[in-house]
């Protein structure tokens, strides 16, 4: 078996190349899905979050406001901090359940945070995606209905190209049309099956 890392910033196109690769049968392990799971009432991660930020970010019916978590949680890097330790070895220890329950060769595991991340580890080498500044903004205002500067204030926010060149084995540009990135994804995919990275 092969894990390995799908990431990139925010409208790079991960989601898109991690479908792709999911069609040609690729076993795909979805983080931010993850992420949303081990917050349901009740659960352990959401009770430590409740310990250590309070009761206001919770709803009245008790499930995780996450707009309210946001808001406490980026308003200084110490919580920041606390929010990824807590949820983090959550999500690696569900990463792992799925990795061991799969039998399929290859496992790619998509993630926005997946480079300096407890879950880095599991994955044999990163696979990043990387698009130019406009077609990320573009991306970024169509799927979560935003203005320009909300999605430039959001890019700015993340890791730039340079980041992900240096830590990721392989980078995916998706810069043109849909074809050329499933050529591009494709040839990934014989790549990862040949186990040849030149």
């Amino acid at each position: 078996m092969v894990v390995f890392g799908i990431t990139g910033g925010s409208g790079s196109g991960k989601t898109s190349v991690s479908k792709m690769l999911e069609k040609l049968g690729v076993h795909i392990i979805d983080t931010d899905v993850i992420a949303h799971e081990i917050v349901e009432p009740n659960s352990d991660c959401l009770n430590e979050l409740v310990d250590y930020f309070g009761d206001s970010i919770l709803n009245d019916d008790k499930t995780l406001n996450r707009k309210k978590l946001a808001s406490i949680a980026f308003s200084d890097k110490q919580k920041t901090e606390a929010l990824s330790n807590i949820t983090h070895k959550y999500i690696k220890a569900e990463v792992v359940k799925d990795i061991n329950t799969t039998d399929a060769e290859l496992v790619g595991v998509d993630g926005a945070v997946i480079i300096g991340s407890n879950v880095e580890p599991l994955c044999e080498f990163i696979v990043s995606v990387i698009a130019d500044k406009q077609s990320r903004i573009t991306r970024i205002k169509t799927r979560d209905n935003i203005t320009d500067e909300q999605a430039i204030q959001r890019i700015n926010a993340q890791n730039d190209d340079e980041f992900y060149k240096e830590n990721s084995m392989y980078i995916i540009y998706n810069n043109g049309d849909i074809a050329q990135l499933e050529s591009d994804v494709v040839g990934l995919f014989n790549k990862i099956k040949g186990n040849s990275f030149e």
